[in-house]
């Protein structure tokens, strides 16, 4: 586009309007004929015009067309009176038939009828008295043949003669036709010559204005970046010079949105390019949250298991090359995070961490698998004995068992252990996994090896648990459970509870230990059952205690399955009302991890404990995740210490000093303390030493089934 004064496609600008038309407008002007015919609106307009005209000219032609009808009519009705009057007044004597039919022969008159005196005279063809002749004639009846019969009366033009006649009037169609047409030709030739004048007048009023204008806003819908390009002046002042002027105004109008919207556009851009980098760089930083552990720096589960499917993939079967697959795991983890805080516990986790990465460099085969379990692929360039390669791992595990500093405090950490070999213990990674994983919960159940290789007996360990579960479905239906109750005693050697044990006896393995069927029953939801069948008995059994006197209470364990069953409260209520026993008679053990499977249900089924007044105690305290945090908001009045830390009084430091600090932060929160698995004098002398209030243990008695209590049972 070029300032004033410039052109630009046949265009000149001046003031800012277009003072020369286009070429196309000219070329459409000098052929408007075949854009009249083109355009609809002139079609329309144009034909209105022509049947208008047209609809006039045919109400004026019907009652001309009646009017020229009548008058030639007429014409020969004066021809046949003429000739009777002519005939009446020459006669040389009386009217005669044969005087008529030469009145006949020389006119136009083919029938007559004349009365003379009483009698008619006829002459040719009969005639209808067609009434009054001088109505309407046009109004009378006419034969097939073009007759027209006439009457006239005496007193007339022929004196006293009545007369009727017939004439013909052979003739009048041809000259009613003729008329029709000369009226129909003129009223056509009229026609046309309006329409042409009214189609030349749409065109200069109508039709030329609305194809420039046309013409112009195509132009600028194809090119709406120059808006300006297309502003004309307006040629005319009616309404379609305000039409122009208004299409003018929404150019300039558009032009200055156009700016705005550059400006827009330009500033969207930049917006645009400054959030797709903060999306890339969110991206990758969601991407490798994805894949490395945000704590440790290390590969995650999922990582570590497409890193090792690479490996194995890319692994060369022949060379027979073995690898081993540890998974390692910190043994009393939770005590430590607990104790000593979750900032000092990821600072041991970090360390770790980074002894582990030093025994691999390649990326993605040293990860943390979750919590306190790491996983590390070793692959040596070289088959190696298993001695070696057991000396190898021996080294990993003494790197991780060195103690970590934090804050000068030095940290033991106990480590477990499992090792899957390939391609002995499987070929794929989640079949290694697995196996490893195995592995490392038989170390950390083992005493004595804290390294443990995945052995064969995988298959017998499956189908033991299957059978196991088999089994267990139906064992309180068989009546293969029972409680036993084991004695807790307070400083003073007086017994004040029992603590109700579930045991299994199995008819062919014999009594399996707790720690083998309940999370079985866990894991199949048999608990939430047989933990209701296990408080019945105890109250049961308290019921009867204390109709012989005992004064103590009844603890009875409870799962983390079972904190989420809302109808528990209800449920113990009502049993509690059957046996007529007051609440406080009985004591739910709860452990804090069962409490961290949903902390807010929890929180809401033992606040419903504590209103029927059943005593809470914490059950493992020290081993569970939060022990400070949600202590104060557990409404329990008894902590007890878990056997872990029991076992290594008196001679253990460590062990005496998270004791002695547990009593203490139990005594300060208005809560009594009871430590169990006490089995030495030793023990039990530091423990009351210490201030704990009450004792539970081999050393003071082991667990019994259900007996007849006395006034006289043990005291310590």
């Amino acid at each position: 586009m070029k300032s004033q004064g410039g052109t630009e496609s046949g265009v000149e600008f001046r003031d800012g309007g277009i003072s020369r038309r286009h070429d196309d407008d000219w070329h459409s002007i000098r052929e408007w004929g075949p854009q009249l015919i083109a355009c609809r609106l002139c079609r329309n307009v144009t034909m209105a015009a022509f049947v208008a005209i047209l609809v006039i000219e045919s109400v004026i032609l019907i009652p001309s067309y009646r009017n020229y009808e009548e008058n030639l009519l007429r014409q020969h009705a004066t021809l046949a009176s003429q000739a009777l009057t002519t005939f009446l007044a020459t006669k040389p004597g009386p009217v005669t038939t044969d005087s008529l039919n030469r009145l006949l022969e020389s006119s136009r008159i083919t029938g007559i009828e004349l009365m003379v005196g009483e009698r008619w005279l006829t002459a040719g063809e009969p005639v209808v008295d067609p009434g009054d002749a001088a109505g309407r004639l046009r109004d009378m009846t006419r034969t097939e043949s073009n007759r027209l019969d006439l009457a006239w009366g005496s007193g007339q033009w022929l004196g006293d003669y009545p007369v009727r006649a017939r004439v013909d009037v052979t003739g009048v169609s041809e000259e009613l036709t003729s008329f029709v047409l000369r009226i129909l030709g003129l009223s056509l030739l009229i026609a046309v010559f309006v329409t042409v004048v009214t189609m030349a007048v749409v065109d200069r009023m109508m039709l030329s204005p609305l194809l420039r204008l046309r013409s112009r806003i195509v132009r600028a819908g194809a090119d709406a970046e120059h808006p300006l390009m297309y502003v004309r002046k307006p040629e005319r002042c009616d309404e379609f010079g305000e039409v122009e002027a208004t299409f003018n105004r929404m150019l300039k109008q558009n032009a200055s949105y156009l700016n705005r919207l550059k400006a827009l556009n330009q500033r969207l851009d930049q917006l645009l390019a400054e959030r797709t980098r903060s999306l890339r760089r969110t991206e990758q930083e969601l991407h490798i949250r994805s894949l490395y552990d945000q704590l440790t720096g290390l590969a995650n589960r999922s990582l570590f298991e497409e890193c090792l499917t690479r490996y194995l993939a890319a692994r060369n079967d022949a060379d027979n090359v073995r690898s081993a697959l540890i998974v390692l795991g910190l043994d009393d983890f939770q005590a430590l995070n607990g104790l000593a805080g979750h900032e000092t516990g990821d600072r041991v986790l970090q360390e770790i961490a980074r002894r582990l990465s030093r025994f691999n460099r390649e990326p993605g085969h040293v990860a943390r698998l979750g919590g306190d379990v790491f996983g590390l692929l070793l692959t040596p360039e070289q088959d190696p004995e298993y001695d070696q390669m057991e000396a190898e791992i021996a080294a990993v595990i003494r790197s991780c068992m060195a103690p970590v500093c934090v804050a000068g405090v030095n940290y033991e950490c106990d480590v477990s252990a499992g090792v899957a070999v390939t391609p002995v213990d499987g070929e794929d990674a989640g079949t290694l996994l697995g196996h490893a994983e195995i592995a490392m919960h038989r170390a950390k159940k083992s005493t004595d090896l804290k390294i443990q290789f995945f052995a064969s007996d995988l298959g017998e360990q499956i189908q033991h648990r299957q059978d196991m579960l088999k089994d267990l479905r139906g064992a309180q239906e068989r009546n293969q459970l029972a409680l036993h109750y084991q004695p807790q005693f307070d400083r003073a050697g007086h017994c004040v509870g029992y603590e109700a044990l579930l045991r299994w006896y199995h008819p062919f393995r014999g009594i399996v230990s707790p720690d083998e069927f309940v999370p079985l029953a866990e894991e199949i939801g048999l608990i939430i059952p047989v933990g209701r069948w296990v408080i019945e008995q105890a109250i049961v059994t308290m019921k009867r205690w204390v109709d012989d006197g005992f004064q103590g209470r009844m603890a009875v364990n409870v799962s983390a399955r079972q904190l989420t069953d809302r109808s528990l409260v209800e449920h113990i209520a009502s049993v509690l009302e059957f046996h007529n026993l007051v609440p406080d008679y009985l004591e739910l053990e709860i452990t804090e991890t069962a409490l961290m499977k949903d902390v807010s249900l929890a929180l809401e089924i033992l606040e419903g404990f504590r209103s029927l007044g059943i005593q809470l105690a914490v059950d493992d305290f020290g081993t569970g995740y939060s022990s400070l945090a949600y202590l104060k908001a557990l409404p329990v009045k008894r902590i007890k210490i878990d056997r872990a830390f029991v076992t290594g009084l008196p001679d253990n430091e460590q062990d005496e000093v998270l004791c002695r600090t547990m009593i203490s932060m139990a005594h300060s929160l208005g809560c009594r303390v009871i430590a169990e698995g006490v089995e030495t004098q030793a023990q039990a002398d530091w423990l009351i030493a210490s201030g704990c209030d009450e004792l539970q243990g081999f050393l003071l008695g082991k667990p019994e089934p259900e007996f007849y209590w006395s006034s006289q049972s043990m005291v310590l």
